[in-house]
């Protein structure tokens, strides 16, 4: 069964009173809500895969010949990240989870984006499931170094100041295991929520999918906020609309 599209004005009221209605919230953000603040998509149209060499090179098999290439590829983008800005989608979130804290509703907001927005935005307790840009690790986890903020843009591989060996960027590539504090907490909202509210995610990744068919398990709507003509119809609700324009709307 496809979902509703949800495309009207009256048909978003409808929506919004039903999300004000619901008591434990799980928003699941990807790469379309922060499109507008000028970041790039990962595989929509101009995404960053599209180019398959980049795809192949974001791969953990490759490590730890591939830092150089990830180094430059990833460095300069810090720069990228530091100078854009959260937009209406990222602060409708925020404001969202604030009011919640009034009205007894939990809401858990978990990330497949690596860039700060949320947290620029005034989010707290952002779940980053495929970590961050902006923080450095080194290539020994078990290297007392650990993870460290760090805006270098960097575009060579440093070496660790602790054990010697080089550091990388502290985001998850293929074939790695996610966040392991980022899953665990939203594998337990998704547990108990009344809705998972994904946006700007086309859920074709494992991570996204994996959440939203464990919504659909326990009885959860699920809605989908995408400007996308089609999404899985493992969704209820269609909202076609980018972030930017939907989220303050259904989330007043």
């Amino acid at each position: 069964m496809s979902p509703v599209v949800v495309a009207s004005d009256d048909d978003v009221k409808f929506l919004s009173a039903r999300i004000s209605d619901m008591r434990k919230v799980l928003i699941l953000t990807g790469a379309g809500v922060s499109r507008a603040s000028g970041l790039p998509t990962y595989r929509g149209e101009g995404g960053i895969y599209q180019d398959t060499h980049i795809d192949e090179l974001h791969h953990a098999d490759r490590l730890p010949d591939s830092l150089p290439e990830l180094w430059a590829f990833w460095g300069p983008r810090r720069q990228t990240i530091a100078d854009a800005r959260p937009n209406t989608a990222h602060d409708a979130i925020a404001a969202f989870q604030l009011t919640s804290t009034l009205e007894d509703r939990d809401v858990t907001l978990a990330t497949q984006n690596i860039d700060d927005l949320h947290e620029r935005a005034g989010s707290a307790q952002v779940a980053h499931l495929h970590g961050r840009l902006m923080t450095t690790r080194c290539l020994d986890r078990t290297c007392a170094y650990g993870t460290r903020e760090d805006l270098t843009p960097y575009d060579a591989p440093p070496r660790c100041p602790v054990c010697g060996l080089p550091l990388r960027p502290a985001v998850v590539l293929f074939g790695e295991p996610l966040d392991v504090d980022a899953e665990w907490t939203a594998k337990r909202a998704v547990r108990d929520c009344d809705l998972l509210l994904a946006v700007g995610t086309s859920v074709d990744v494992s991570t996204a999918s994996t959440l939203v068919r464990y919504a659909v398990d326990v009885g959860a709507r699920v809605v989908s906020v995408d400007p996308a003509p089609e999404v899985s119809p493992l969704f209820d609700v269609h909202v076609q609309m980018p972030a930017e324009i939907a989220l303050p709307r259904l989330l007043r």
